[in-house]
Parts: C-alpha cells; structure tokens; sequence
C-alpha cells in the first residue's frame, strides 16, 4: 500500500485535486490511501469540491482525522449568531458555501456583526430582522446538508496509527496540572504553550473526543520539545501532523527564515501544513511500500536541528513566575471582561 498524507486543505479544492494528481494519487488504485490530518474546510471558496473529491474516495482508502475547524464547524451550528472568530477563521464561509449563498453574504452578515458591536458600548443597535433571516436559512440548511452527515459518521477518527507513524491534528491528549497553575485554564494553556502544564497520558489512545478536541489547538513542537511524546518515542514512533505552519518548524528546528512552506521532516516529527491560504501550496507527504518518506519535490531526508535548538533551556523557576506573571494578566482579563 502506498499512502498519501495532506492536511489543513481549508477548502482549497483546485490545489488539491492538482497536488495529488501530480504527486500520482489515483482515488480509483486500490493500493493507494489518502490521510487527511484535519481541517478539511474553511478559509477557501471550494468546500464543495474538497467534499466531493473526499467523498469519491472509498471509505477504506480514504483516512479522515478530525481537526480543531471540524469541532468550530459544530460549534457554529449551535449559535444563534457567528462570533468574530467564525468569520475570521472562514466557518461562516463554509457554511454559505454549503447553503448556496455567495461572498455578498458573507460580507452582509459580517457588517451586521460590527454593527451590533455598537451595543456592547451602550448604543442600542438591533440587528435587522433580514439579516437574522438569512443566518437562520444557511444554518437549517447546513445542519440538513449531506455535508453535514459526513461529517458527523464514524469515517473521521481522532487519530491512525500506522506502523511506526502515529497521524494526529495537533498533538495527542495530555494531562493537565491542574493544581499546580493556579486556576489557570486547560485551554488557556494548551493554547498558549504553557507546556510545563501538562504531564503524559500513558493511555492517550483512549482520550475520550473531548479530550482530543483540547489536543487539536495546541503548537506540536512546543509540546514535543517538552518531552510529552517521549513515551512514543521509546517506540521509535514518529508524531505526523498539521495544524502549525511548516514554515514556523522550518525556522525553529532548521533556523530557515526563507517563509519556507515545504514539510519538516524530523527524525521523529513530521509537519505538513503549508497554510495554504496563504502559500498556495498544500504539501503531500508520500510513504512507499518500502516505507521511504517523499513529498512532490522528491525524497525527504533528515536534517539535523539548528545546535541552538539544543541549548535552549528555561530554568524550573524562572518559568514559574513567568507562569505566575501570565496567570495575573488573564485573572485581570476575565476580571474586566
């Protein structure tokens, strides 16, 4: 079997499509599977066609992984109106896209929300009744779209595991030190990198979907660097996912600051988002029946980390006042928010 690994398509359709027929994906090879690490939709004009592509693949070929934009999908479905985030992060889109409405829309529901913003400062704004309108017709629409029933079936897990490769979104569930971080939250900190906040979870493989949903926001590297996947790599096993910006590994590990999108290919970490939105390139990690790694430019080799990689360290202590520091400034945030 030859397997074909993407992720954070966004909604990019065309790129796809493209991508894979160049790197030789052929949906109708019974000896070819694709791994699609999360993200599907989102940020692009093409979520039909990256539904339609997926869907055409047998189910048995096609390895679908949910990512942190699948869980906003749902989340927007329970709303009675889009958070600034649902625009910017391209949800609202989607479901336009899904509900047969076009880019005017977007931009009128988008205008509406700033307006009702007028309210939060004491100006009495309601939103307009048409507009409300319009959002409830793209929502019953998109919880009734086959899309939606896709997205919902037992095709998409929480991760695969294949030989010495684990495929992930982010990273895999950990535990949080709750009582050590002074309240602080779990996704306040998985978000914002506070690593030292969590500890393994030896039976990660059994992390229930909430859990799961938490591990899809953090920064891989950040967690890996940390040694919360260093019970796997006992194993040898190598952590492949997307989420976080290729170029942002290529300049952490390799010192690249070229805006480099291509795949990093450490020796036990593998990223494969080329945020595509802003690139226009979605990368494809490609592994032979003889289990050698390629991506549509060629054969991938190690390269060893940048020496001050190795040298970066952070005394116990000092992290904890920064620790401490940061926990005052979001107990003032939500103290004013």
């Amino acid at each position: 079997m030859k397997y074909f690994v993407v992720s954070d398509i966004h909604s990019f359709g065309n790129i796809l499509a493209k991508t894979l027929k160049k790197c030789g994906f052929d949906k109708r090879n019974k000896n070819h599977t694709l791994i699609v690490c999360g993200d599907v939709f989102d940020r692009g004009t093409d979520t039909v066609k990256v539904y339609n592509y997926l869907k055409a693949i047998p189910k048995k070929r096609c390895i679908l992984i949910k990512g942190n934009h699948e869980s906003l999908y749902f989340d927007l479905l329970t709303k009675y109106y889009p958070d600034s985030y649902d625009f910017s992060n391209g949800t609202v889109l989607t479901f336009a896209q899904i509900a047969g409405y076009g880019l005017d829309t977007v931009y009128d529901l988008r205008a509406a929300d700033n307006q009702g913003l007028a309210s939060m400062f004491g100006d009495k704004y309601d939103m307009p009744k048409e507009v409300l309108d319009i959002w409830r017709d793209i929502k019953k629409k998109v919880r009734e779209s086959e899309i939606t029933k896709w997205l919902q079936s037992k095709q998409w897990v929480n991760y695969y595991e294949l030989d010495k490769y684990i495929f992930v979104h982010s990273f895999i569930p950990l535990i949080f030190k709750a009582e050590e971080y002074r309240g602080m939250t779990e996704d306040y900190c998985i978000y914002n990198g506070w690593t030292r906040a969590f500890e393994e979870k030896p039976n990660w493989r059994e992390a229930t979907n909430e859990e799961w949903d938490k591990a899809a926001w953090g920064c891989p590297y950040k967690f890996f660097d940390e040694g919360l996947f260093n019970q796997e790599l006992k194993n040898d096993k190598i952590l492949v996912c997307g989420h976080y910006r290729c170029s942002e590994f290529n300049e952490h590990y390799l010192y690249d600051f070229t805006d480099n999108h291509d795949i990093y290919f450490g020796k036990n970490l593998i990223a494969i988002d080329a945020t595509t939105a802003w690139s226009n390139q979605i990368n494809v990690l490609i592994i032979d029946e003889d289990g050698k790694c390629y991506d549509q430019k060629g054969l991938l080799t190690y390269k060893k980390p940048h020496p001050i990689i190795e040298t970066v360290t952070l005394d116990v202590d000092e992290y904890k006042k920064l620790v401490n520091k940061e926990y005052e400034k979001y107990a003032n945030d939500v103290t004013n928010s």
